[in-house]
């Protein structure tokens, strides 16, 4: 083969779509993006904020998972969705990947799911009005601080997980 017909195959998968909108660059640059605005956010403390770009950034790492473990989709097709469905799935795929089970580990996906929780519990306290702004604010820079650590421990265990993948499957 020659030289530039490897390297246009090569920038082809540079440019390949991922889902319906998104080729792999635009990905890494999309992701990049999230990134420097959840911690953006939390150095001007806007904590809120920045959970909710944590959030975003851990169902992204959630879904490369799924896309490395048999797809982003459920046995019928259909997208799977919420970020709780996501954690289900993949709990449910580790029985039979071991690689899966290795980096998204029991450990980690407990963390993610309690972070999910809190995460939820501060939204319901500001809408019912059962925390006061002090206590609010309080948990938002707590809920920052650990979806900073989160989004760090998973966006690895998703590198590595594909990173090993590739070795398996080479």
């Amino acid at each position: 083969m020659k030289v530039g017909m490897l390297i246009k195959i090569l920038l082809g998968f540079r440019n390949l779509k991922l889902g319906n909108f998104m080729t792999i660059e635009s990905k890494r640059e999309h992701y990049k993006d999230l990134m420097q605005r959840m911690n953006n956010a939390h150095n001007n403390k806007y904590y809120l904020e920045a959970s909710w770009f944590a959030y975003t950034v851990l169902e992204d790492r959630l879904l490369s998972a799924l896309r490395q473990s048999g797809g982003a989709t459920y046995a019928n097709f259909k997208p799977i969705k919420m970020l709780g469905k996501k954690m289900q799935e993949i709990r449910l795929r580790k029985a039979n990947d071991q690689l899966l089970a290795v980096y998204f580990n029991d450990a980690l996906m407990d963390k993610i799911h309690a972070w999910k929780e809190k995460r939820n519990d501060l939204t319901h306290a500001m809408a019912d009005g059962t925390k006061t702004m002090t206590e609010i604010d309080r948990a938002a820079y707590l809920l920052s601080m650990d979806g900073k650590k989160l989004v760090k421990d998973t966006s690895n265990a998703a590198r590595l997980l594909k990173k090993n993948r590739e070795k398996v499957t080479a």
